[in-house]
């Protein structure tokens, strides 16, 4: 079977987030009920009809960076770039800039291979997202953003198919480098 696999290092072991982008609710293909408890999930509206489940750790603070991988268990090729925001969603810092803002070239990750994000996310909240592709020039891209907030303690995850979805005929695996975290399996055909 092929699929796309997409993963955290460092921090990732112990939070999580996921951000469903299904226009039906009813259609979503992520069901957290296994993973989060209501001890521990937070949830709120990032848009209408996509709720966004949040964990938060206290040891988030002790964290200093992230870094975002693909590894592309596919019979073909991707195409990898990695896009950072040009200012920070912190509302303490409002109009920060972000260190490396823009968009790095893209890099074709052959079937096996693995592409490391050549920037770490850290405790600014400045949104990070790699963005995979069939073709160096396609516009059509399957998303993976990801943010690390150090004053709430929070990192955020989610696989984004607003830009396309040149993935939904594989599957598409987003997990951390710790093995009790939070995952998102998308089989194929599922909307993200």
């Amino acid at each position: 079977m092929q699929f796309l696999n997409i993963l955290f290092l460092g921090l990732c072991g112990f939070l999580a987030n996921a951000a469903p982008t299904s226009p039906n609710d009813d259609g979503l293909s992520k069901d957290w009920t296994h993973v989060f408890t209501q001890d521990n999930i937070n949830l709120s509206t990032v848009n209408p009809g996509s709720p966004m489940a949040s964990v938060s750790i206290p040891s988030v603070a002790d964290a200093t960076e992230v870094h975002g991988q693909i590894v592309n268990k596919c019979s073909f090729p991707v195409w990898v770039r990695l896009a950072i925001a040009a200012t920070t969603s912190n509302p303490d810092r409002p109009g920060a800039k972000c260190d490396h803002a823009g968009e790095t070239h893209m890099v074709e990750v052959q079937p096996g291979g693995t592409y490391l994000s050549p920037f770490p996310a850290k405790c600014d909240q400045c949104g990070h997202v790699l963005k995979v592709a069939h073709n160096a020039g396609d516009l059509k891209v399957y998303q993976f953003e990801y943010s690390m907030d150090g004053h709430d303690g929070r990192l955020w995850y989610d696989l984004s198919a607003e830009n396309g979805a040149p993935f939904q005929k594989v599957e598409r695996y987003l997990g951390t480098s710790g093995r009790s975290c939070p995952f998102v399996d998308c089989k194929p055909g599922q909307w993200v």
